[in-house]
């Protein structure tokens, strides 16, 4: 019987995170073995402890020096880890976005793309009329520019506004496949029965978009007149 096995070779470069390859410096830190219960940075990935390029080091916050450039395994003992001090890279190929804290404390380091060609989130906003007891039924807005990282399924990742006025909030929110769009289900705000005059609002935390970046400004996507 035919047998497959699976190579993955962790101390090759396996992701590319500089937006410009021959413009960067960076430095080596050591990483300690990772074991049960003190892995560091690392994750344990196919039953290996791994360190993923993109990782924010030391942390994801205002102590952050640089970003790891290649992923490290950690499983069988210390690694020295290249860490980029100086250079532009992409969120897009970060396994995480990094905090406002964190961009603040790496003065040399530019996050690509600045700016997102044609960024935005359009579709057609549900309306209903004042005092209508029926909720309009599901609506789609789509991105352009990026896409829905994980978590955009979680109310508490975006800033809902709105709901108090026309007595509708959001329900469910639905990312599709390609994670492009978002779903919106309505439900009535709890011991409410009719919908009120005003607007119901959305905005995704930047954590949730592929380019680290939010919208200019909240969008309607209920108008009840």
């Amino acid at each position: 019987m035919a047998m497959k096995m699976k190579v993955t070779n962790y101390s090759e470069p396996t992701k590319q995170i500089l937006a410009q390859p021959d413009h960067y410096v960076a430095y080596g830190f050591k990483h300690n073995r990772a074991v049960a219960g003190t892995t560091g940075l690392a994750e344990l990935i196919d039953g290996r402890y791994i360190v993923k390029a993109g990782t924010i080091y030391p942390a994801n916050d205002a102590t952050a020096i640089g970003v790891i450039l290649n992923d490290y395994d950690v499983t069988d003992g210390d690694q020295m880890m290249a860490v980029v001090i100086h250079g532009f890279v992409k969120v897009a190929a970060l396994p995480e976005i990094p905090s406002a804290n964190a961009i603040t404390a790496l003065k040399q380091i530019s996050f690509v793309p600045f700016i997102a060609i044609n960024f935005d989130f359009k579709g057609t906003k549900a309306t209903a009329v004042a005092d209508a007891t029926e909720l309009p039924g599901d609506i789609t807005f789509t991105l352009s520019g990026a896409t829905f990282r994980d978590g955009a399924e979680t109310l508490t990742n975006w800033t809902i506004a709105g709901d108090s006025t026309v007595k509708a909030e959001v329900d469910t929110i639905t990312i599709s496949p390609d994670r492009k769009s978002a779903t919106f289900k309505f439900a009535f705000v709890s011991g409410q029965t009719q919908l009120k005059a005003g607007s119901l609002t959305v905005l995704p935390d930047a954590d949730i978009i592929s380019i680290g970046k939010t919208l200019p400004a909240a969008v309607a996507i209920l108008t009840v007149a």
